[in-house]
């Protein structure tokens, strides 16, 4: 549980700020403790020493018997600063004041001085801005939040580890799980981060056995590596992780040069490394919830082919088109199984998703529909979906899903409203993967296909060097200083070629009209010359020649990579060439990675159709196209180097060659030499 034990499992709490008044936030901990039935060691700590029921109150934290595995600081945010000199020996501290960072200057100070005391000191402090930490399993309700006002016998455990930057949020997260009839099994509530953040509180949240799926509500992320180094950790215990995005946040970012720079926008790169971790991501706090507790009851299948059973046709057309936009593989039935299905059917066809018919032969034959696709061998899990049936079948009809022996995965979309709803609380009473809203269901489908291909990337050698040493396909060319050297060149590499113009510290060349391609004998080489040339100068850029490369149409690709100021190095891949910033098409993933990683990167392109042969064009070599993003973003981890961009990197139907390459060290020159012998 890293350090954070003395946390979640505390032996004795101290409320500081404790007072007779029940309603103020020390008195609802004190409340909130003895109605989960904490069994630990409570004292209270107030200088003008109330009289509190069964509860020893001290003037300090120095006058406690012992140092207190948990404080809880119920004071304003100015009185923090005092208590936190007191709390040598304690485990953690937790702060619910806001009045911090998030309030302006004097609150930035504030925070910076009891951030520094904290480090000096060594505790571990959670919040300002803490919502606390709920578990239910230990007693444990060191929280003010309102979901605590439920009846004890509402307030339970459940299979998600919730962590949360809002504690707000958190509390509806727990209300939700309550009416549902479940709960959560811990909640943390992080706050503004002095010191404990998202992803040391996800890798602690993930190690306790109650938790099977960690659910993340996440404004943003402070600590990149070690969020990146938690999920992969949880994901690799097989408890899945998922979140929802509720803001990214502002940080600062680095002058970008490149495309892939200016597309780094805190969003797009926190999605990228989202789903390069396999995390399952919500649009909304509330789906989000849902999605998890469907994973929770759901063990992650051996491969990522689904299967959809109803008896509507209109379900089973708007599950199809959901599928089509999570990517799932819906593949259609085989012959024998066809032939199994056929019997089951009432004017219906073996599809997938498949719709039943009319419900012939009494409420089993769902189930037993169900388990033919289970046992078919065909298919890796199975979305079960109950839409308006005879409520005098509901019972019987769940009854015989709940009795299904295979070990696959059966999920269950519930569509039959409030009618025979005892069928749907049984379904939730039995621990079955269960859901009401049809897109949770294909992002719960999605989520489990996209776990069954997630392999923790283990041994993946980073290269150090220069770009040029990493083992890239170049475009051949060479720089001239004159026109008669340009023309020489050309005849060398044999036209058609490609004249770029040569100026130190342009970035983006074609931005001021500095190249020209397809050029067919030495007139056109020469005209191109005084054309590239007149473009930059007039632009202001100082010319000290050309570059003259063979031409090379063909699909375009962007790969690149950058130096996040969170996340660190990242790596990324995209639809290139002019249709670049048009598109807007790239996908970005934590550096470095292995082949497999890339080529998952590349099936999430929005333009990935491109690579099939798009109207008659050859079809790119995905595979060497995955080998060169692997080959980048271990150049990007080895390496000084800030920024590299190859746009465009292109596939003539037999090979690929990078044309145009940008790189930027970190050290801060603006365009290196490696940069000036071709570039974009």
């Amino acid at each position: 549980m890293s350090d954070l034990g003395r946390l979640l499992d505390p032996k004795s709490v101290a409320i500081v700020g404790l007072s007779a008044d029940p309603a103020k936030h020390g008195g609802r901990v004190l409340a909130n403790l003895r109605k989960l039935g904490f069994p630990g060691q409570v004292w209270g700590v107030n200088p003008g020493l109330p009289s509190v029921e069964a509860v020893e109150v001290f003037s300090s934290l120095r006058d406690l018997p012992d140092p207190p595995d948990l404080v809880v600081c119920a004071v304003p945010a100015h009185a923090v600063r005092k208590i936190a000199m007191g709390a040598e020996g304690v485990g953690a501290l937790m702060v619910f004041a806001g009045g911090f960072a998030e309030s302006g200057d004097d609150g930035m100070a504030l925070e910076a001085d009891l951030s520094e005391w904290v480090q000096r000191v060594g505790f571990r402090l959670l919040g300002p801005n803490s919502g606390g930490v709920i578990r239910r399993s230990k007693g444990l309700a060191a929280s003010f939040l309102t979901c605590l006002d439920r009846n004890e016998g509402e307030i339970r455990s459940g299979p998600v580890g919730l962590v949360t930057q809002s504690g707000g949020t958190g509390s509806y997260i727990h209300n939700l799980a309550a009416a549902r009839g479940g709960g959560l099994a811990v909640s943390v509530s992080t706050g503004n981060e002095i010191d404990i953040r998202l992803g040391e509180a996800i890798s602690a949240v993930s190690v306790l056995d109650e938790v099977k799926v960690v659910l993340a509500l996440i404004e943003t992320v402070r600590d990149g590596q070690v969020f990146i180094d938690a999920v992969r950790e949880s994901v690799a215990r097989e408890k899945p992780v998922v979140a929802c995005r509720i803001g990214t946040g502002d940080r600062g970012k680095a002058l970008m040069t490149t495309h892939t720079g200016a597309m780094a926008v805190p969003e797009r790169v926190l999605q990228g490394v989202l789903e390069s971790l396999g995390v399952v991501v919500g649009e909304t706090p509330g789906e989000a919830y849902d999605i998890a507790e469907m994973l929770a009851r759901a063990h992650v299948p051996e491969g990522d082919r689904a299967a959809i059973v109803t008896h509507s046709g209109g379900i089973a057309i708007h599950l199809a088109d959901l599928s089509e936009q999570r990517g799932l593989d819906l593949r259609q039935p085989g012959p024998g199984l066809k032939s199994r299905l056929d019997p089951f059917l009432d004017l219906g066809t073996a599809n997938n998703p498949l719709d039943m018919g009319g419900i012939i032969g009494g409420p089993g034959r769902f189930a037993e529909v169900v388990g033919v696709f289970a046992r078919s061998g065909e298919y890796d899990m199975v979305l079960a979906v109950s839409t308006a049936h005879p409520p005098a079948h509901s019972v019987e009809r769940v009854q015989a899903l709940l009795d299904l022996k295979t070990p696959l995965p059966i999920l269950h979309l519930w569509m039959a409203g409030d009618q025979a709803s005892e069928a749907l609380q049984a379904l939730r009473e039995a621990g079955a993967a269960v859901t009401e809203e049809p897109r949770v269901a294909m992002r719960g489908l999605a989520g489990l296909a996209r776990l069954a291909k997630w392999s923790v990337q283990t041994d993946v050698q980073v290269i150090g060097g220069p770009f040029e040493e990493w083992g890239l396909p170049l475009i051949e060319g060479t720089t001239a200083r004159t026109t008669d050297e340009a023309v020489a060149v050309a005849e060398r590499l044999g036209y058609p070629v490609v004249v770029k113009v040569v100026a130190g510290g342009l970035a983006h060349k074609t931005e001021v009209g500095g190249v020209r391609v397809d050029l067919g004998d030495a007139s056109e080489v020469g005209r191109a010359i005084d054309e590239v040339t007149a473009a930059a100068t007039a632009a202001g850029q100082s010319v000290e020649g050309v570059r003259v490369e063979r031409f090379r149409p063909g699909l375009e690709m962007l790969v690149g990579g950058l130096v996040d100021p969170v996340f660190g190095p990242l790596v990324s891949v995209g639809i290139g060439g002019v249709l670049t910033e048009l598109l807007d098409d790239v996908v970005f993933a934590p550096a470095p990675v292995d082949e497999i990683e890339a080529a998952a990167m590349i099936e999430r392109l929005r333009g990935r159709a491109l690579l099939d042969g798009f109207r008659g064009a050859p079809a790119g070599d995905i595979d060497e196209l995955a080998r060169i993003v692997s080959l980048v973003s271990r150049g990007m981890t080895g390496s000084d180097l800030r920024e590299v961009e190859i746009n465009p990197l292109i596939w003539d139907g037999e090979s690929w060659v990078a044309v145009d390459w940008l790189v930027v060290h970190e050290r801060g020159d603006p365009v290196t030499e490696e940069t000036t012998s071709s570039g974009t």
